[in-house]
């Protein structure tokens, strides 16, 4: 459902750029059937080239090109709608008689169409300018956040104990080597005690699988690593996923769990979850009360769950809920649209006793840039309550 609203808003918003076009230049409104018909080719193509990098993982160029224009097109969208909508208001009140900027096929220019139009583009260049800075360099400026957490019942003996989350890795073919290294370089700064993968591990391609294993298992520290899997992971294979997580030696929590550090008074029970949406794809789904079952009752819990609404299932049974699956919006141009749509997008939340922590993501998915989000290792500190 999120998905398909946000097709509908992206095209609603494409579309107004249309409108802005064939009211502002003589020209296109002269070919306004063109125009339109180029239009409805490029939606078609952005739509077969994203299905041909899902389904036979090619034209990666084809479809990056497609996506990044989307995006451009919908982020000017917003100041342009904003400029038509302000002119139109101000000629209401000024009480001006203006004529259809439909009618007519005269190629001569208005002043307000000039200005109309130099000002459309200048927001078109300014919003791929900003993409394409996200693409260059915002998405690789990868930040580490620090969180520390009281957890009642922690024993003594682990007190400040760490726990290193990276999430939403989306290994494919926008995530290789050169951000895995960026990345976990990062990871051991943290200098954990434990790793944690809060799925999506790999984007779409299955083959990639492999890759982010072992550069899994080669970042693994003295309590080695956990990982859950993601929506993405789904898409691709879970089967594939598991069998490299598996291979390399890499902890996979599906509705499991496990004590981490009995030895330390008791220590703490690791809990994962299965995804929201894995029953699509023959998974069993979120089920806590699994995981639970396999570790004794009076240990303190860490829950892993790919996707943040999951807290609302369970608030106030576990201490910490380790999320991603947002990544913190990836887009944000001036402001964070995701906050309009989802409730828990990035960072601390207190859900009935239960603290969520929701990291912004490792990778990218759709346009490969990041705006105002840089890419996270969540450095997390227990602290006994």
């Amino acid at each position: 459902m999120f998905y398909a609203f946000l097709f509908l808003l992206t095209t609603g918003l494409v579309l107004v750029v249309y409108r802005w076009a064939v009211a502002s230049f003589p020209w296109a409104r002269a070919r306004r059937r063109r125009v339109l018909g180029g239009v409805g080719a490029y939606v078609a193509l952005g739509v077969l080239s994203h299905y041909a990098v899902v389904r036979w993982h090619e034209g990666a160029t084809l479809h990056t090109a497609c996506v990044v224009l989307t995006m451009t097109l919908a982020i000017a969208a917003l100041p342009i709608g904003a400029m038509r909508a302000g002119g139109w208001v101000l000629d209401r009140l000024a009480r001006e008689s203006v004529p259809d900027p439909g009618v007519g096929t005269s190629d001569a220019m208005t002043r307000r169409q000039v200005v109309e139009a130099a000002a459309g583009v200048g927001f078109l260049g300014a919003a791929g300018s900003m993409l394409g800075w996200g693409m260059v360099r915002g998405r690789h400026a990868f930040e580490m956040h620090e969180l520390v957490v009281h957890v009642a019942g922690l024993p003594r003996a682990l007190d400040g104990y760490v726990i290193a989350q990276i999430s939403d890795v989306h290994t494919g073919l926008y995530v290789r080597e050169r951000l895995l290294d960026e990345g976990f370089a990062l990871v051991r700064r943290a200098r954990p005690d434990l790793l944690v993968a809060t799925g999506d591990l790999v984007d779409f391609d299955p083959a990639y699988a492999p890759l982010i294993a072992r550069r899994l298992a080669d970042a693994a520290p003295r309590d080695g690593v956990a990982a859950i899997l993601g929506n993405h992971d789904y898409y691709a294979g879970a089967g594939a996923v598991l069998g490299a997580l598996h291979a390399a030696g890499v902890t996979t929590l599906v509705n499991e769990a496990r004590v981490v550090r009995a030895g330390d008074g008791g220590g703490f029970a690791l809990l994962g979850v299965d995804d929201l949406r894995a029953r699509k794809y023959g998974g069993a789904g979120p089920r806590l009360e699994r995981a639970l079952a396999q570790v004794p009752a009076d240990r303190p819990r860490i829950l892993l769950s790919h996707q943040p609404p999951t807290v609302d299932r369970w608030a106030g049974q576990v201490a910490l809920q380790l999320s991603g699956h947002t990544h913190g919006g990836q887009i944000n141009p001036g402001f964070c649209p995701a906050d309009l749509l989802l409730e828990y997008v990035a960072g601390e939340y207190r859900v009935g006793g239960t603290v969520l922590y929701v990291n912004r993501g490792f990778g990218t998915v759709g346009p490969p840039s990041r705006v105002d989000c840089p890419p996270e290792v969540t450095r997390v500190v227990l602290v006994a309550g």
